[in-house]
């Protein structure tokens, strides 16, 4: 009876980091690049990564129960500008991505991309990541939150349509609070549009809601097919950028659009590099209209 027990006490401990791994909504990937910083001793930038990928495992970001291979892969390279070691305040950039595996393959498909060039903080190592998304902390666990809980709303939306409403949500509720809690301008209505503020403004407008009907269409009805059916997977991406059109035709440099098209316009090369020739020249007018910064890029459609 006693083997027996301490069998089953055994188990448990040997699944246990197992079970916690199933729980971890986000992948995260940290990186700080310091090579601008004229520092002898930068170990406070490693211990800086080392505190942000352990506040990202230590928060369940969303309700559901998922595996390790659902977690929501992140990556956030932090390009350190100044440094003030007396105060801690640190001025940099960000790159954030996201991805997102694609049904029946071994295809992660790029959800967000995105350059924030006012990432704004003060860190010492001591200090507490606490997260509470009903109050201001301080402006680096505004700024990751802000990203975490944007980055899971954009990829529920991409398996329900307008699903990750509650997350956008609560990345307002973030960025409100950091406008009233710090000076960042990264946080502000003005400015040049690409900001935190019109993340979150362009996500949740009405104006521009078929951009999430274009989410929803394209990974859902259009990526996660191409198993099965090609051809008919490539139709649908093609309403999904039309639903991208009817933006552009709105607001033809909103901040969403820049992003969508980051993501998106190489993998839009090689999925239409595989259409029919019908196809090909009707995609290429298309993306030629709405997205003219690439113009050149999507001529290699026609192979």
């Amino acid at each position: 009876m006693i083997k027996k027990i301490l069998l089953l006490i055994l188990s448990f401990w040997l699944f246990l980091p197992l079970y916690a791994q199933q729980q971890q909504d986000l992948n995260v990937t940290i990186k700080v690049t310091d090579v601008q910083i004229q520092l002898t001793d930068k170990a406070v930038f490693r211990k800086l990564e080392t505190d942000i990928k352990q506040f990202f495992s230590n928060i369940k970001w969303t309700n559901d129960k998922i595996t390790s291979n659902e977690s929501i892969e992140f990556y956030i390279e932090i390009q350190l500008k100044t440094y003030n070691q007396q105060t801690g305040e640190i001025t940099a950039g960000a790159i954030i991505q996201s991805r997102r595996p694609i049904f029946a393959s071994n295809y992660n498909t790029v959800l967000f991309s995105f350059n924030d060039d006012n990432f704004e903080f003060s860190y010492n190592e001591q200090q507490r990541f606490d997260y509470n998304e009903t109050s201001y902390n301080n402006n680096l666990i505004s700024l990751l939150s802000f990203y975490a809980n944007y980055i899971v709303g954009l990829d529920y939306d991409s398996y329900g349509l307008e699903a990750g409403t509650p997350y956008f949500n609560k990345a307002l509720q973030i960025l409100n609070l950091a406008q009233q809690g710090s000076g960042s301008s990264g946080w502000k209505a003005f400015g040049n549009t690409r900001t935190r503020y019109n993340l979150i403004d362009n996500i949740l407008n009405e104006r521009f809601k078929p951009l999430r009907m274009a989410y929803y269409i394209y990974h859902r009805k259009g990526m996660d097919q191409f198993y099965k059916n090609p051809e008919g997977a490539r139709k649908q991406i093609f309403l999904a950028l039309e639903q991208v059109q009817k933006v552009y035709k709105i607001s033809p440099n909103t901040v969403m659009l820049l992003v969508f098209f980051e993501s998106k316009s190489d993998e839009l090369v090689n999925i239409y590099k595989g259409a029919s020739e019908i196809e090909k020249p009707k995609a290429i007018e298309l993306l030629n209209e709405i997205n003219v910064a690439n113009l050149s890029k999507y001529e290699k459609i026609r192979g």
